[in-house]
């Protein structure tokens, strides 16, 4: 008796576990790069820095640059601006982010400014599309930053520029309303001055050009632009025409 009652206790046990939900897909960052939310609650609950396994169906992960460099005896840090992703998962997917390896200080200023990656399903082999959010650069210290709230004015600000209206051009007919490039370029245009504007214009025909007193909206404008295929550029230039 002693043994049944020692099988039923392993068995109660068991079948606890299995009704708890199983976690159907898994997204992965290499070292250069950390995973700092899901959903808005911290990786750490979901897994590490570098790999968290999430529940099918859609997410918001917002992952950064985040990179070490020894030079000598000293070590320096270099980190971007939060990025928020829009992911789509399916049952037993596997997404990694897919980044450049970067050994040079260079290299890590360009990817704090502008983190190259794309995302690869690791099952079919194939690049992911998906959309992406960057927050702006911030004086001050960064660790007394609310990130959280920071995504939460950002995405939610995002998802009501198409009811916003601008003095700047209309928007070019020859791109779909869900090219968020063009739509992200057209954007920071309107919210720049006069003079941040030529900026604009004058960097899209010299990329080398860089002016003596750059702005935010001068950064996000040639962030978005480069990002952008050749097709969004085009639109963009056109539309910078009828301006």
């Amino acid at each position: 008796m002693k043994v049944k009652r020692g099988f039923s206790a392993v068995a109660i046990l068991v079948s606890c576990f299995t009704v708890l939900p199983a976690m159907a897909a898994t997204f992965e960052v290499p070292r250069s790069f950390e995973i700092m939310y899901v959903d808005l609650e911290s990786s750490r609950q979901f897994g590490n820095d570098f790999k968290v396994d999430v529940e099918e169906g859609p997410h918001q992960i917002v992952v950064r640059f985040n990179k070490l460099l020894r030079s000598g005896g000293d070590t320096q840090t270099f980190q971007s601006e939060p990025i928020v992703l829009n992911l789509q998962f399916e049952k037993d997917t596997y997404l990694s982010l897919k980044a450049p390896y970067v050994s040079t200080v260079r290299q890590a200023e360009d990817n704090v400014k502008d983190p190259q990656f794309s995302i690869i399903d690791e099952v079919s082999g194939k690049e992911v599309d998906y959309k992406q959010q960057m927050l702006t650069t911030k004086s001050g210290l960064q660790n007394t930053r609310d990130f959280v709230a920071e995504v939460e004015r950002l995405t939610a600000k995002n998802s009501m520029n198409a009811n916003v209206s601008s003095s700047g051009p209309d928007v070019a007919p020859t791109k779909m309303s869900d090219d968020v490039e063009l739509q992200m370029m057209q954007f920071w245009y309107n919210q720049s001055d006069k003079v941040t504007r030529k900026h604009i214009r004058v960097w899209i025909a010299d990329d080398l050009y860089k002016p003596e007193v750059s702005s935010i909206q001068f950064e996000m404008a040639t962030f978005w632009f480069k990002r952008a295929d050749k097709e969004s550029q085009q639109a963009f230039q056109q539309w910078l025409i009828k301006e």
